[in-house]
């Protein structure tokens, strides 16, 4: 079956933009199903608020839909799925995968060596399987670095398009030779019994994406400027965040001009980190 392992609802929240999912659990579910997914994990950040309900989108829908969490430990980001209760983020590595596996769950390293540093690194060793490819790291080499990891330490490895709207679902897909229930699939996943399906989220939905979230977040972000920004960078944050506000219309060209230079910068950030070996 053909799964998506990694995607986020409305019930994922950040610091500086509060909106990160632009979906609720049902639109995810359904937009799954629509696309030839057997199954899904709702794997929101640190909570596990969106997976109420699931047995029913389950049933109503036709397709596993595995409860699940994206948890923030000291380490890095983990996956935990097949999970009931809420881990709280910011505990150490070891004693979050030690509470994901008494809930009987299995614990995925989330993009491991991301450039943003969100990832555990060397430490993803210690999860049952390794994210190899997650579809919205573009610029390409920690999907490289991490697919080398895993088969240098012979670990299981899925995909995940890291979805935060239906848009970006099924670009990184886990084939996965399972039953249709969450047990069958957790264990097939643990036993290394996958396969990626790997389709990079192409820049313009991540684009799409980034300026509904400015926009739905627009009063927040004011508010997180002023408390932590001094001038001039508070003045510059409020202007580019007017801009966001002119979408869609001609001043979408400058948003692509600008999501191609971050993208062009953050190879080559990627590249150096890996030719100086920086973990």
């Amino acid at each position: 079956m053909l799964a998506e392992l990694h995607c986020h609802t409305t019930h994922s929240r950040g610091t500086k933009i509060l909106y990160e999912g632009l979906n609720t659990t049902e639109q995810m579910v359904r937009h799954a199903k629509k696309i030839g997914m057997g199954a899904i994990a709702i794997t929101d950040h640190n909570t596990t608020k969106g997976c109420h309900g699931l047995k029913r989108l389950s049933k109503k829908y036709g397709i596993v839909v595995i409860p699940g969490e994206e948890i923030s430990t000291k380490a890095g980001h983990v996956l935990a799925l097949g999970i009931e209760e809420e881990i709280p983020p910011r505990l150490s590595l070891d004693e979050t995968l030690d509470r994901i596996m008494k809930q009987g769950g299995i614990s995925v390293a989330a993009h491991p060596f991301d450039i943003r540093r969100k990832g555990a690194g060397t430490l993803a060793i210690k999860c049952d399987a390794l994210e190899v490819f997650n579809s919205i790291n573009l610029e390409r080499i920690t999907n490289w670095k991490c697919h080398r990891f895993a088969k240098k330490y012979n670990k299981p490895v899925t995909a995940g398009s890291d979805a935060h709207c239906i848009s970006m679902l099924g670009h990184g897909v886990t084939s996965i030779q399972a039953d249709n229930d969450i047990d069958s699939i957790l264990k097939a996943i643990k036993n290394g019994k996958t396969n990626t399906i790997e389709i990079y989220t192409p820049s313009k939905i991540i684009m799409e994406w980034s300026i509904k979230r400015l926009k739905l977040s627009y009063a927040y972000v004011i508010r997180y400027m002023n408390r932590n920004y001094s001038w001039p960078k508070r003045a510059v944050g409020e202007k580019l965040l007017g801009l966001a506000e002119k979408s869609p219309g001609n001043i979408d060209y400058l948003f692509r001009v600008l999501a191609y230079f971050s993208l062009g910068s953050a190879m080559v950030y990627s590249a150096v980190r890996t030719v100086l070996g920086v973990k």
